[in-house]
């Protein structure tokens, strides 16, 4: 599929109108400021962060590998038309974004250029000291692009959302401002529970299959021996899943983390050579019912929780909910 992606985006943007991509409404009109983002994610904060100035469509649904995301007609008919694009960044999403929006040809935003809103991500882990493709294509050329698993990310994105918005909409910047301000503080507030699972798990060890639980790792404290990926992007290999499985059962790893786009079967086969077991924790949040980011944030600590049969006390479980 990835390979036939120039030719399909080739073919789609014989769908968008010539002057689709053209400047709408002035500032002050009262339309609604039409955004674009990656991930759902995304859409949720930009939403928090934009209110009533803002209307936003997401591209990924939720259980996609976020480096090859298939693409549809409605997405580039759905970026010709918008007046900001939001990514991750870090390369994240660079196997599809590039051909999408040279595709879409939206002139104000390959003018002024997506929005990478990790791009100054304080951070960054899994920086490769150099990249050897001896082995395979790392996917993960700039450091560990999965921030959005990161506790911290919400009131970062947020913060960098507001700023592009203030500059796009400037007459709304107190509303923008305060909707910003409200947001954190909720973050905040729901963080707390956060850290009291982080207390419960920190110390634990696991083993992933995709490196994209890492930061959720970190914040946890859990210990991460290895991946089922000898390197990012490259699929598992018999020796290396050999090794990996003889080093979990000396280091009594319990629990491989897996997303829902990698191949389960294998996981699994892996987790039980280990003697450990496989669980799937989603890698962003769902689209299509809704799911805010810190909805997403909460299901990815309960899936930590439910990882090792671990139970928060009642009376904290009420307290920050």
């Amino acid at each position: 599929m990835q390979r036939l992606l120039p030719t399909l985006l080739a073919a789609l943007a014989a769908l968008v109108a010539p002057g689709l991509g053209a400047p709408r409404a002035a500032a002050g009109s009262g339309e609604k400021l039409q955004v674009v983002t990656t991930i759902p994610d995304l859409a949720d904060i930009v939403r928090r962060v934009g209110g009533d100035e803002v209307e936003v469509k997401a591209i990924a649904r939720g259980f996609e590998n976020l480096h090859t995301v298939r693409l549809r007609p409605s997405h580039m008919v759905m970026v010709s038309r918008a007046k900001l694009f939001v990514q991750v960044g870090l390369a994240l999403e660079h196997g599809w974004v590039p051909g999408l929006l040279e595709s879409a040809r939206n002139s104000r935003i390959m003018a002024d250029g997506p929005l990478n809103v990790a791009e100054d991500w304080p951070y960054l882990i899994e920086v490769p000291l150099t990249l050897d493709r001896s082995t395979g294509v790392d996917i993960h050329p700039l450091g560990n692009p999965h921030v959005n698993l990161d506790p911290r990310f919400g009131a970062f994105a947020a913060q960098r959302i507001r700023d592009r918005l203030k500059e796009l909409r400037p007459e709304a910047a107190a509303a923008i401002d305060a909707n910003c301000a409200a947001y954190e503080k909720e973050i905040e507030q729901r963080g707390q529970r956060w850290k009291r699972v982080a207390a419960l798990v920190k110390g634990r060890k696991v083993v992933q299959y995709h490196k994209e639980f890492s930061y959720l790792c970190l914040a946890n404290g859990l210990e991460m021996v290895g991946a089922l990926e000898p390197q990012p992007g490259v699929p598992p290999t018999p020796r290396h899943l050999a090794q990996l499985a003889k080093q979990m059962r000396a280091e009594g790893v319990q629990v491989v983390v897996h997303g829902p786009w990698t191949p389960g079967r294998i996981a699994e086969d892996a987790a039980a050579r280990g003697g450990a077991r496989a669980v799937e924790l989603p890698v962003m949040a769902q689209r299509d019912n809704g799911e805010t980011w810190l909805d997403f944030m909460d299901r990815l600590h309960d899936g930590l929780l439910a990882a090792w049969d671990l139970e928060l006390p009642p009376e904290e479980e009420d307290s920050s909910r």
